[in-house]
């Protein structure tokens, strides 16, 4: 958590620093906050553990963004503290599972029509940390580089508000089986 903090401090200083010069580059600084639903889908490996249920609870995120605007073209990179959780149950045992992570999504936009845009690019994931069961970690379920593609809407080039999916490119084997991690994600940004 300390690191986390120590990011957000630095990234806020370079914020204030940079806004008048980024107005001048075309660059729009902002925030980002919203809703995920994380869809964990666990497939057994072995039948040492059956879970009975797999529950996708709602989470949250909230974070820095930037825009680099090029025409209708936009380089958006951005800065997002993501909060999830999934509560799994085995013979009436229920473990739960909260994961933070801080996620550096790259994404492309492109202008369609209006205000409305597409966007797609990688997402990195650089700080996992989880509570719940102590022979998992968020580590093991969530990649390193996964993907996110959805669409976003300016209102009065000041409010984003933006809808995304954000995908793994492959499962990966944890003590609790093959598990495939997908998010659904609604935001509301705002740039100053």
């Amino acid at each position: 958590m300390k690191r986390f903090s120590m990011l957000i401090v630095t990234a806020l200083a370079v914020l204030c620093v940079s806004s008048a010069t980024a107005q001048k580059l075309g660059v729009d600084w902002g925030v980002i906050a919203g809703l995920n639903m994380a869809d964990y889908s666990v497939k057994q490996v072995d039948k040492t553990t059956q879970w009975d249920d797999v529950k996708n609870d709602l989470g949250w995120q909230v974070g820095l963004m930037a825009s680099v605007n090029v025409g209708r073209l936009s380089i958006e990179p951005q800065l997002i503290y993501v909060r999830n959780m999934v509560e799994l149950t085995e013979g009436g045992e229920k473990a739960s599972i909260k994961g933070n992570s801080l996620d550096v999504p790259v994404l492309v936009s492109l202008r369609v029509l209006g205000p409305v845009r597409v966007m797609a690019g990688p997402v990195f994931t650089v700080l996992n940390d989880n509570s719940g069961l102590k022979d998992i970690s968020v580590e093991q379920l969530r990649s390193t580089c996964s993907y996110a593609v959805g669409l976003e809407a300016r209102v009065l080039n000041k409010l984003r508000i933006d809808v995304r999916y954000n995908g793994q490119f492959k499962k990966k084997t944890t003590a609790i089986g093959k598990v495939d991690v997908n998010t659904f994600a609604l935001n509301l940004g705002y740039y100053f």
